[in-house]
């Protein structure tokens, strides 16, 4: 069985739908929780598919926090031995700085459902399945200077490095495709202070949530399954 080790930084963050693709997949899943969880212990060797989720964290926070240092030091050993590597939010900008990117605040948050755009490398990835406007789940405040040799496979208005891949095996992601729509308002709670700063209307986004919550799940199984699928046995 391959072993699947997923960094989870916050409770309500965590691997939602891509969870089952994983199993379905073949997957024995580890979830560490840092900094409960030390993440400096995991062994590179053992590891055959790294997915690092998001946080309120900053990738840059490395400079004097240990547990996002150990992270970055591990999503480093990670690419350059080749192990497939997925990042989400949080994760991809974690992804980005070991690949030589970097990672900047915005002007201003990008919380919301709204579509990405595609690049023509992102419509011959697994991403082509946005190509018909389906609105995905926004919630960072930082942005990725792309790292080298890195693809650009999307963008918004705010955000110009939506979701990047390097090779077939690296795949950062800037927006939420593994989140369980229906869970939205432990987002909009847990995440308050972020809601009201952003002016963004809770009510809203959640009644948003629950009419794209299966269209999202469906998006997840086609755009990570494929992604998934293209990973070497």
């Amino acid at each position: 069985m391959k072993n699947a080790i997923v960094i989870q930084h916050v409770g309500f963050e965590d691997a939602g739908h891509l969870a089952p693709l994983l199993r379905e997949r073949g997957y024995r899943i580890t979830t560490y929780h840092p900094p409960a969880d030390e993440v400096w212990s995991i062994d590179p060797l053992h590891v055959d598919l790294l997915i690092i989720l998001g946080g309120p964290m900053s990738a840059n926070d490395h400079v004097h926090d240990p547990s996002i240092a150990d992270e970055l030091r591990l999503a480093t050993v990670i690419a350059e031995r080749g192990t497939p590597l997925l990042g989400i939010c949080l994760g991809a900008q974690i992804i980005a700085l070991a690949l030589g990117g970097s990672v900047a605040p915005m002007p201003a948050r990008e919380i919301g459902m709204a579509p990405v755009r595609l690049t023509d490398a992102g419509l011959d990835s697994c991403l082509r399945h946005l190509a018909n406007g389906q609105p995905v789940l926004h919630w960072h405040g930082e942005s990725i200077g792309l790292p080298p040799r890195a693809e650009r496979l999307a963008e918004t208005d705010a955000c110009p490095v939506q979701a990047f891949r390097r090779g077939t095996r690296i795949l950062g992601l800037q927006f939420h495709p593994e989140t369980d729509l229906l869970r939205l308002h432990e987002w909009t709670g847990g995440h308050a202070g972020e809601v009201r700063e952003s002016g963004v209307e809770a009510e809203a986004l959640l009644e948003t949530g629950r009419r794209q919550a299966d269209p999202m799940h469906e998006l997840c199984r086609r755009v990570l399954g494929e992604w998934l699928d293209g990973l070497p046995a």
